[in-house]
């Protein structure tokens, strides 16, 4: 009888800590560059752009949170000059702080694992 009492605040806690999280917002690159994310319950899109120093390509993303790691498939798009695309997987440090964790297809250059991003606003 316990065990059953017990299951609604066992998920009442982990569903409360899986939904808290919320990345959509206005995010800066360790490297300069501005991502804009938008997540919707585990789903998650994103546009990033280069800054003028470090090349010029645009970038778009698609993919799914998943506790506390984001994976997606990434493609660069025609408003820059690079046509790469692969996948990125990124670890949520905190609601402020995504690290990247593991990438194919050239993202980020040769310093992708230094890469961390920072939100620097967040929501609509």
């Amino acid at each position: 009888m316990t065990k059953i009492l017990l299951l609604p605040i066992i998920l009442a806690v982990f569903l409360g800590t899986t939904l808290a999280l919320d990345l959509t917002g206005d995010w800066r690159a360790s490297t300069g560059e501005n991502f804009y994310i938008r997540q919707v319950n585990n789903t998650v899109w994103s546009y990033g752009e280069s800054i003028p120093t470090n090349g010029n390509w645009t970038s778009v993303a698609y993919g799914t949170l998943e506790g506390n790691k984001v994976s997606l498939d990434w493609a660069d798009v025609p408003k820059g000059n690079a046509s790469l695309m692969g996948t990125l997987m990124l670890n949520v440090s905190s609601d402020n702080e995504l690290q990247v964790i593991d990438q194919t297809g050239g993202w980020g250059g040769k310093e992708w694992k230094q890469v961390k991003l920072m939100k620097i606003r967040g929501g609509f």
